[in-house]
C-alpha cells in the first residue's frame, strides 16, 4: 500500500521553522505555533501499520531508556521511506490528527513524533490533549436539507452582486472578505472525461447515478488552486470548450470547499478565474477555517448533485 498522493508541504515548512527555534533552545512564537496547530488540523499523516480484520496494528517507538512510547508519523511517503527503507514491513496508512490523538489517549502513549528520519518533531500527549483540533459542526441526521430541484433553482439564480463589487473594488480587507463569503452562495465546477448528461433528470445529475464527482482545479507544477464562481454566466465565459472535457456545476458549501483545499495541500482559491481572478491564499483560508459559520445546513445535500450548464 503506497500513499504517494499524501503531501503536507505546508506542514513540513512550518515544522522546519519550529525546529529551528527548538534546536536553538528558544521558545516557539505563538503565531508560529498557531500555524502549526492549524496545519496539523487539516493534514492527513501516515502511520506505519498493518490492517488485519478491519483492525489497525501499528508500530510504536520506544525511547532508549524505555520510559517513553511514541507514535511515529510521516508527512508523506518520501519521509516514510527515509525512515523504513524501500521494503518496509509496515504499510503507510493515512489518518487525521484527531485519530492519532485518540490513539494516544486510549493507549496511554507519551506523544507522537513527526518525520523521525529528518525533522523529528516531538509533541507530547499532555499538550496534544489540550488542543481543540476538531472544527466540525454536526448536522442532525433527521434534517433533510434542500432537495435537487430546489438546489438547481437556487444555483441558476446565483449572482453574488455584493461579493463581485467587493472583488472589483480591490477589496483586500480580510474581515470584510469573510463577511462577504458568509453571505455568498458560490458555485464550483465538476469536470469529467465522460459525458454525464445521460444521467441527467430535468437538468440534475445525481452522484448516485454517475459516480463520484471530480472538482475542477487550476494551476501548474508549482501551485494548485481550487476555483469558485459567483454565477453560472461566469462559468460559461471561462471554461475551455476545446479541451474535450465535459463541465457541470454545483452549489458549493464554502466551509466544505475550504476544508477540501486545505486537506489537499493546495495553495488557495481563485474566484472567477479568467475574469476577476480574485485570489484567497492558503494563509487566509487557514485563518478563517472554523472561525465563522459559512455553511448553511439547508445545502447539506449540494455535494450530491451537479447541474447541466
Amino acid at each position: 500500500m503506497i500513499n504517494a498522493a499524501i503531501t503536507n508541504n505546508y506542514l513540513k515548512d512550518i515544522i522546519f521553522e519550529v525546529k529551528d527555534y527548538l534546536d536553538d533552545g528558544k521558545d516557539v512564537p505563538e503565531n508560529l505555533f498557531v500555524r502549526l496547530v492549524k496545519e496539523l488540523g487539516v493534514s492527513s499523516l501516515l502511520i506505519p501499520g498493518v490492517i488485519e480484520d478491519e483492525t489497525l496494528n501499528f508500530e510504536i517507538l520506544v525511547s532508549d531508556d524505555d520510559e517513553k512510547n511514541v507514535l511515529p508519523l510521516f508527512c508523506d511517503y518520501g519521509e516514510f521511506v527515509d525512515y523504513y527503507g524501500d521494503e518496509p514491513e509496515f504499510d503507510p496508512i493515512p489518518n487525521n490528527i484527531e485519530f492519532y490523538v485518540d490513539l494516544l489517549r486510549d493507549n496511554g502513549f507519551d506523544g507522537l513524533i513527526i518525520n523521525p528520519a529528518n525533522e523529528d518533531l516531538f509533541m507530547g500527549s499532555d499538550l496534544l490533549f489540550e488542543i481543540p483540533f476538531s472544527l466540525n459542526v454536526e448536522i442532525k441526521d433527521n434534517f433533510e436539507g434542500y432537495g435537487p430541484d430546489k438546489l438547481l433553482d437556487i444555483a441558476q439564480g446565483v449572482t453574488n452582486d455584493s461579493l463581485v463589487e467587493f472583488m472589483r473594488n480591490d477589496g483586500d480587507s480580510f474581515e470584510a472578505l469573510m463577511i462577504e463569503l458568509t453571505k455568498a452562495n458560490l458555485l464550483n465546477v465538476i469536470v469529467s472525461d465522460e459525458d454525464l448528461s445521460k444521467y441527467a433528470v430535468d437538468g440534475v445529475i445525481s452522484v448516485r447515478d454517475s459516480g463520484d464527482f471530480t472538482l475542477c482545479t487550476t494551476g501548474d507544477d508549482e501551485s494548485q488552486f481550487g476555483i469558485l464562481f459567483t454565477a453560472k454566466d461566469a462559468i460559461t465565459q471561462t471554461i475551455d470548450d476545446e479541451s474535450g472535457l465535459h463541465y457541470y456545476y454545483q452549489l458549493a458549501m464554502f466551509d466544505d470547499f475550504m476544508k477540501f483545499i486545505l486537506q489537499s495541500d493546495m495553495d488557495g482559491i481563485i474566484i472567477n478565474p479568467g475574469m476577476d481572478d480574485y485570489l484567497i491564499s492558503r494563509e487566509y483560508l487557514l485563518e478563517a477555517y472554523g472561525g465563522l459559520d459559512y455553511g448553511n445546513p439547508s445545502f447539506k445535500n449540494a455535494i450530491a448533485y451537479a447541474f447541466l450548464l
